[in-house]
């Protein structure tokens, strides 16, 4: 049972692999493999290694500008939250400022000249 659940897996893999594949690149995965195919037989390895430095150069360009993307987002994330820090310590000085003029100022209590109630 394990193995019949693994080859439907992997072939579940690979079919959406193969889908993502060709709609990155705008071209089929199968002739890709063909070509490949066809310089590994006729042991054009030249060729090979370029298409394969090629394929490396695309994908250090992708992942370089997802990383450029993530670091935008976390640095308007940071910005966004010292910017919110800022305010909530600004609200905090001021009602402790409010607070300390409250606590300091004199209470007037009735003195020997106030006349009683009654």
């Amino acid at each position: 049972m394990k193995f019949v659940l693994g080859l439907l897996t992997g072939l579940v893999l690979g079919a959406v692999g193969a889908v993502l594949y060709s709609v990155q690149s705008g071209r089929d995965l199968r002739e890709a493999v063909d070509q490949v195919r066809s310089e590994f037989d006729t042991r054009d390895l030249d060729a090979l290694g370029a298409r394969l430095e090629a394929r490396f150069t695309q994908m250090q360009a992708q992942l370089e500008e997802r990383i450029g993307q993530a670091r935008e987002k976390a640095t308007s994330a940071v910005d966004q939250a010292s910017e919110a820090a800022k305010e909530g310590a600004d609200r905090a000085a001021e009602a402790a400022k409010q607070a300390v003029e409250t606590a300091t100022t004199p209470v007037e209590t009735p003195g020997a000249d106030a006349e009683p109630a009654g």
